[in-house]
């Protein structure tokens, strides 16, 4: 990567477009003196992009979720290595995700996907090992699973995408896993279907100062209110538990928002990690 001069992101359009705002989340969250999460190498990727992440002023509620979600994900990934310590990660949508780095235990084998657009800046700044691939694919094409070992224990993050798939897409991406990777663990997250309804009709309409807000707000089109609602998609898929990601911190955010979540509960259900496992 050379010093002085900014990697272009005009390739990134539309959904592929929204891995800047979880990288922006942490950005913005590791340059505050008390923030949330500290991802140093998050704002070094965000610094070197040619990208201002001061533009407009960004929704500041939903960029602390973010970094609440990631701190959730971490969580279990750790958790699943400890028990699993020859264990395969398979990230979906991985964006310019740094995950891998912070949760390396030494001997996972670990995959990142994403389409080619995403994999093609990612490369600036992660390396290929014998332990860490890139799949340069969409989610919805059941040959990334080719490449990948089936004799171990694996774990399926699905952060920040099914929002932006249909139901029937959703249904496709776990389908995959469900066909190619039997006991397989999967830790998804999934926004509550009343605020899908209510961002997408407010899409075009209601206007925020960060374009980027404005973008992600026309292209969400699914939820559902419980991970159980997924229960019965497949035979081999079982619901195991869920997280509220703002639920257990409401204590970080601001106080209008707290006092929202006191008069209506379900503001501190919007968004959750849900987890699964394939029989």
């Amino acid at each position: 990567m050379e010093a002085t001069r900014k990697i272009s992101i005009d390739e990134l359009k539309n959904v592929s477009e929204t891995l800047l705002y979880p990288l922006k989340a942490r950005y913005m969250e590791t340059k505050k003196k008390n923030g949330v999460i500290s991802d140093p190498l998050s704002v070094k990727i965000l610094d070197a992009l040619h990208y201002d992440p001061t533009q407009g002023q960004p929704v500041k509620i939903p960029l602390l979720g973010i970094c609440l979600r990631t701190i959730i994900f971490d969580e279990q990934a750790k958790k699943f290595l400890a028990e699993n310590p020859d264990g395969i990660v398979i990230n979906i949508a991985c964006g310019l995700d740094t995950r891998f780095p912070r949760v390396d235990n030494g001997r996972v084998r670990w995959f990142d996907l994403d389409l080619p657009e995403a994999i093609k800046i990612r490369r600036h700044f992660f390396q290929e090992t014998d332990r860490y691939r890139l799949i340069a694919k969409s989610a919805l094409d059941p040959s990334w699973s080719e490449g990948i070992p089936k004799n171990k224990k694996a774990l399926f993050i699905i952060e920040g995408l099914s929002m932006y798939f249909t139901e029937e897409e959703n249904r496709r991406m776990l389908k995959i896993i469900s066909d190619n990777f039997p006991g397989a663990e999967c830790m998804i997250e999934i926004l509550a279907s009343w605020f899908v309804k209510m961002t997408s009709k407010s899409a075009g309409k209601k206007k925020y100062d960060d374009p980027l807000d404005n973008k992600l707000a026309g292209l969400v089109k699914w939820g559902t209110d419980s991970g159980r609602d997924l229960d019965g998609w497949f035979p081999s898929m079982k619901f195991i538990e869920e997280w509220f990601v703002t639920q257990p911190r409401l204590e970080v955010f601001p106080f209008w928002y707290r006092a929202c979540c006191r008069v209506m509960p379900k503001m501190a259900r919007v968004n959750k990690v849900v987890h699964l496992r394939f029989a």
